[in-house]
């Protein structure tokens, strides 16, 4: 069970660099593959209503801006992509081999963002996003989100400030549901790497304190070896708690389920998944 190929979306934004950066850390402890893919968007799909309501010369004027756009943006994502890889020193290798070590390469999809990384992230071990708040960078947030519910693949989000070191004390906030236990089958390379596992489990009134007991002796077979925390809520989010209850023990990955409640709820209630997506300054491994 390891991490051998990693996908990394790219957008030729200011975040590109961190992801790619954040996902070569992790292929180093693996020997993995890094694809850094880009979605060219296809200038049909900037017509929402094609010829609704428009001239023939609007469609094309359209059109025509949103591919300078795209390509613009692929211009940005090409030079982050080989700036990282000259920094770190990785070789471009178009498929697997016999020889070892890390390896990337560089890929185009014609299409929407959403739909290609969703697809196309069902053929990794994990998927590496730089955070992204929604309100800086909605098309970035809204592929990471899309993904985490549609790729059926572990996603790993990188800090804005940089990834640093990665794994060696790892925090798992487990409430006993599917996500949960996705997030730990998509960890378990970490989890059997760490020198330290902390099970956090928030008592409340669908979480009992003693299902913490059951994930230990469950990874204990795994010769991962836990320290359980039961953190209760205050008046602050779950989300808030559980990030500040990893930073204040010293972990450098926040393990856990995205989106137990559906998006719509979270979205207008508000969530921890939500939260975390928003506001987390350390490493999250998450999964739906």
């Amino acid at each position: 069970m390891s991490i051998k190929s990693i996908l990394v979306p790219v957008a030729g934004s200011e975040s590109d660099p961190v992801a790619l950066s954040a996902a070569i850390a992790v292929a180093r402890l693996f020997d993995a593959h890094v694809d850094s893919l880009f979605v060219k968007l296809d200038p049909r799909d900037a017509v929402p209503m094609l010829g609704e309501g428009m001239s023939g010369a609007m469609v094309d004027e359209i059109m025509r801006a949103a591919e300078n756009e795209s390509d613009s943006h692929l211009t940005a994502a090409r030079r982050h992509f080989e700036a990282v890889l000259h920094r770190e020193q990785v070789d471009l290798r178009e498929g697997p081999s016999a020889v070892g070590g890390v390896s990337a390469r560089w890929r185009e999809v014609v299409g929407r963002a959403e739909e290609v990384v969703a697809l196309e992230g069902r053929f990794a071990d994990l998927l590496v996003f730089a955070h992204t708040e929604i309100d800086r960078d909605a098309q970035a947030y809204a592929t990471l989100e899309t993904a985490l519910l549609s790729a059926a693949r572990p996603l790993l989000l990188a800090p804005q400030a940089g990834l640093g070191r990665i794994g060696k004390s790892i925090a798992l906030a487990w409430n006993g549901s599917a996500e949960s236990a996705r997030a730990v089958a998509g960890a378990m390379p970490f989890l059997r790497r760490a020198d330290t596992v902390y099970v956090l489990t928030a008592e409340t009134s669908s979480t009992q304190a003693a299902t913490g007991r059951r994930i230990a002796e469950y990874l204990a077979w795994h010769d991962v070896n836990c320290q359980l925390t039961i953190v209760k809520p205050g008046s602050e989010p779950v989300g808030h708690m559980l990030t500040s209850k990893t930073a204040e023990l010293g972990a450098d990955l926040l393990v856990m389920g995205g989106y137990g409640h559906s998006r719509m709820r979270e979205l207008i209630l508000g969530g921890v998944t939500r939260y975390v997506l928003g506001h987390a300054g350390l490493p999250v491994l998450m999964a739906h």
